[in-house]
């Protein structure tokens, strides 16, 4: 059985696209704002210091300046979803949900702000109610590949691998490479037993990504599964080595394992 997860484990959870909703959003909101501010130079300040400050995942620094923005345009969205972004990033569920709302308020089929808000109430644990959001996404659009990922994540959690490795699919028949689809089929392959078959799936990814933390240390816990402690040691290491910090990001099977084959050199 799939161990019941922390609040803290779910905003760490490595099948979510959250990262890069976020690093999307933050790209894409500089040219909106420069299209819509060209004539205010004070809200133009204003942007591009949020936005330095976002970009920079420097998010509790970031809110104060969104606040100034929404005090100039309660309705301006991209303001209000990198405000509720923030909050997720700092772990901040329950704070950012109102955001997400305001924004479906003055647009019921936002995309992002759904896709967001599935994330905020998977990070509260409130896993069949993420579902429904990212199910309205994929009734507009079944090909919506954050919301494919979400949802397969949300039913990871639910420990129901089955279903979670058919929405992992729909997004590798349309992109095979999908490193995201590739690391959660492989664990939830992983949970059912399945250690041949998941390591099969991801095996060439993790050679193909050698900077890809989260699909080196998927690789050495199924090693490690097999019995292959010292070729799972590698691949620990190299995830390390990528990611100082990897403890935060490692499921809790997987620090058992990493701690066991490491000697708890890292603190946990």
């Amino acid at each position: 059985m799939r161990p019941s997860l922390s609040p803290k484990r779910i905003n760490f959870l490595k099948f979510l696209y959250a990262t890069t909703i976020i690093l999307t959003l933050s790209s894409m909101l500089s040219l909106a704002y420069a299209q819509k501010t060209s004539n205010s130079t004070k809200l133009d300040t204003l942007v591009a210091t949020a936005n330095t400050l976002f970009n920079q995942q420097k998010y509790g620094e970031a809110i104060p300046y969104y606040d100034k923005i929404l005090a100039m345009n309660p309705s301006e969205i991209d303001a209000l979803n990198h405000i509720g972004i923030s909050l997720w990033a700092l772990h901040k569920y329950k704070e950012s949900l109102p955001y997400f709302d305001q924004i479906l308020e003055i647009n019921s089929s936002n995309v992002k702000a759904l896709n967001n808000k599935g994330l905020a109430l998977l990070g509260l644990e409130k896993n069949d109610e993420a579902i429904e959001y990212f199910d309205q996404i994929l009734s507009m659009n079944p090909s919506d590949v954050y919301a494919l990922i979400n949802k397969g994540g949300a039913l990871l959690v639910l420990e129901k691998n089955d279903e979670a490795i058919e929405y992992f699919d729909q997004v590798l028949s349309m992109n095979p490479s999908d490193v995201y689809a590739i690391n959660n089929k492989a664990e939830a392959l992983t949970e059912m037993g399945k250690n041949e078959e998941a390591l099969l799936v991801i095996k060439k990814a993790a050679i193909n990504n050698p900077k890809d933390e989260n699909l080196q240390s998927t690789m050495a816990f199924i090693l490690a599964n097999m019995g292959k402690d010292d070729e799972a040691r590698v691949y620990y290491e190299k995830a390390l080595k990528i990611n100082p910090n990897l403890t935060e990001i490692l499921y809790e099977k997987e620090l058992d394992e990493f701690n066991r084959l490491m000697g708890n050199k890292t603190k946990q």
